[in-house]
């Protein structure tokens, strides 16, 4: 019962990231994705204090043990989608073909 639900929300959770892929575009800034909005979360902020956040994230981007975190964070989701791929075949291995047409671009970010 237990692995059959495992089973169940790693499905569940493949469908929600290729479902992803339909709706990661916003039509009023065609040229940016859902992923590339960076400026959303920071519209509450005057233009200074947007200015000194960034200034402060590029500083910060330089730090041995945030590149060290950042390596970690893009090796852990690319574990999460060989991960996903695995089960999602396990469970129904016909839709190989239907995954083989999803460009890699799309399916390994960063």
């Amino acid at each position: 019962m237990k692995m059959k639900t495992i089973v169940a929300i790693s499905v569940l959770a493949g469908l929600i990231q290729l479902a992803s892929f339909s709706f990661g575009q916003d039509s009023s800034k065609p040229e940016k994705g859902w992923r590339h909005n960076h400026d959303d979360h920071l519209s509450s902020l005057t233009p200074a204090e947007r200015q000194k956040v960034e200034a402060a994230q590029k500083t910060a981007m330089q730090d041995p043990s945030v590149q060290g975190a950042r390596e970690k964070m893009k090796q852990a989701r690319k574990d999460f989608r060989d991960a996903m791929h695995a089960a999602m075949l396990k469970t129904d291995p016909s839709i190989q073909p239907i995954l083989e047409k999803i460009p890699k671009h799309e399916r390994s970010e960063d």
